[in-house]
């Protein structure tokens, strides 16, 4: 008998969920903790057309098995019931105490960098060349207006669940962190939590594209060339640092940002500079990213075979 939900996979999908609903922390990252990234990586390898013959010929029950739905599907569950809770408190904290959000945030991404660059066997110049891309880049798209400034509609939504969900998988990146450089993280909680559907559907959309799409091109990257990927992720995530810094409110014209100081901050917002709470913030991220280390201590040792 064909079974059609697993408990346990639904509870990871739950973490996995929650990690990527902040920037920062992987939902990769978690599946590899909770022993599930081999299943998830040659699970969504699987789904290919083929799968439709299976159905035509052995029954709906083979298919199933073959495409190993039912993985699949409690993992999504779980990872959606997990945004749906968290999506409307990160909005409220957000709106009411940006500050020490980011700071929090500017904490995870800073204490991640070094845990996954430490793991890496190769260290040579294309690993550094790649650091140095990925920094260069993460900054150039964290000063620009982002997608959001072309208007957050359905198509926006799409492309940006395209891309971001090409980060999920990955250990060391979150998607979320990607919709954050591209402008997209604050509109996107907002639309889970005010239910616009329309838009839901479109990153829904994105989503699976995107991941039918790239799933096999990551997988050999990361099986060819782990170690320079890695370098490239965390390049990314130290350019991200200047997107995250925690002072800083909307440009006039409603497209970009700018950067203040703390003082400055407390001028133009009557908020106060918010120093000490930010620190505290800042700590309890890296808290965060050691904690999850322990569980995880080696998440992505290279299993290449050149580079």
């Amino acid at each position: 008998m064909t079974t059609l939900f697993r408990p346990g996979i639904y509870c990871r999908g739950i973490a996995m969920g929650a990690a990527d609903v902040v920037p920062g922390v992987s939902g990769g990252t978690l599946a590899l903790i909770t022993g599930i990234y081999e299943e998830l990586i040659g699970t969504l390898g699987g789904v290919r057309p083929g799968l439709i013959t299976v159905w035509r010929r052995q029954g709906f029950a083979a298919f199933w098995r073959a495409g190993n739905f039912t993985f699949l599907i409690s993992l999504l569950a779980g990872i959606l019931t997990s945004i749906a809770l968290l999506a409307r408190l990160i909005t409220w904290f957000l709106e009411h105490h940006p500050v020490p959000v980011w700071a929090f945030f500017s904490g995870l991404i800073a204490a991640s960098i070094p845990m996954i660059l430490k793991p890496l066997v190769r260290r040579g110049p294309p690993q550094w060349a790649a650091f140095l891309i990925g920094t260069l880049a993460a900054v150039a798209i964290s000063l620009a207006p982002g997608l959001q400034s072309a208007g957050v509609g359905p198509l926006v939504f799409f492309l940006g669940g395209a891309v971001a969900i090409c980060a999920m998988i990955l250990p060391g990146i979150s998607g979320s962190f990607i919709l954050l450089l591209l402008g997209l993280y604050e509109p996107v909680l907002q639309a889970v939590r005010d239910g616009q559907w329309p838009l839901l559907f479109a990153f829904a959309g994105g989503c699976a594209v995107g991941l039918l799409s790239f799933v096999h091109l990551l997988k050999w990257l990361l099986s060819r060339y782990h170690d320079t990927v890695m370098a490239l992720l965390g390049g990314f995530m130290a350019g991200s640092l200047v997107k995250l810094w925690p002072w800083r409110v909307g440009a006039e014209s409603g497209l970009g940002e700018h950067w203040l100081t703390p003082g400055q901050y407390a001028q133009v917002t009557g908020e106060g500079t918010q120093i000490f709470i930010a620190v505290v913030a800042t700590l309890l991220g890296v808290a965060v990213v050691w904690l999850l280390s322990l569980a995880a201590p080696v998440h992505n040792v290279a299993k290449e075979t050149t580079d």
